[in-house]
């Protein structure tokens, strides 16, 4: 009995001394949460959509502004193109630039009024239009909403037609931009994402003189005339965007 004693005691004093040379357990650590979408960036894309718009051919004697040719009248058209830009991310707000270029073929025509020749019409034609804007969102993570501003240029051309004839004249116009939109980057990976867009933008271009001087058509005079132009454009588009950096993400 003695001897049993005395071997339990030495093996619960070896288990022991085992028990306090093994290292401590680590506790659980969490996955880091996967980081939100950052729209810091560039991007290239393509756009297509919807144009309409009013111009007004408006009548000029020297440098005095004459009754109106034409009256306001529509125009409508289609636009599509490409544009480029970068944006950068401060906490939820998203600062960039997009330049876009669209071919268009937006017209309209109306038939001149009195006193002019009844049995004339004028036209107001774009064929091309180039926008510089700066961008101002709001990021909800995939989802940015935002304002856009800036200058835009557009090629255009009047036509002026009568019995005895037509003319046209065609000139680089320049006006101002604003609009609004939303974008969702649908597609994210580790170099960037594919995003889908819709926005809105009104252009105004102000007047320009057109067929100045005059020309003689027949019996007919094709006048000099200042015309005014706007549009509003709504478009849909998609962006491939290359991120800066930023950290790798789950695939959506």
């Amino acid at each position: 009995m003695k001897w049993l004693l005395v071997a339990a005691m030495t093996a619960g004093l070896a288990s022991h001394a085992a028990a306090a040379d093994a290292p401590a357990a680590r506790p659980a650590v969490k996955a880091p949460a996967p980081a939100g979408f950052n729209w810091t960036g560039c991007y290239v894309g393509i756009q297509a959509g919807g144009s309409w718009g009013k111009s007004e051919h408006v009548g000029r004697a020297g440098d005095t502004s004459g009754p109106t040719i034409s009256g306001t009248f529509n125009l409508t058209g289609t636009v599509a193109g490409g544009n480029f830009g970068c944006d950068f991310q401060i906490e939820k707000t998203v600062l960039g630039f997009e330049n876009d270029l669209s071919w268009t073929n937006k017209h309209g025509t109306a038939q001149d009024l009195p006193p002019f020749n009844v049995a004339g019409t004028s036209s107001t034609r774009e064929t091309w239009i180039d926008m510089f804007r700066g961008r101002v969102g709001y990021a909800l993570d995939q989802f940015l909403i935002y304002g856009t501003a800036g200058v835009a240029f557009a090629g255009t051309e009047i036509t002026v037609s009568n019995p005895a004839g037509s003319i046209t004249d065609s000139k680089t116009r320049t006006g101002l931009a604003a609009g609004l939109g939303g974008e969702w980057a649908a597609y994210v990976d580790s170099w960037g994402a594919v995003s889908l867009k819709l926005e809105y933008v009104h252009v105004d271009f102000g007047s320009k003189r057109y067929v100045d001087p005059a020309v003689p058509m027949g019996a007919f005079t094709v006048g000099t005339r200042d015309v005014r132009l706007t549009d509003d454009i709504v478009r849909a588009g998609v962006n491939v965007r290359f991120n800066w950096d930023a950290p790798v993400v789950t695939k959506y």
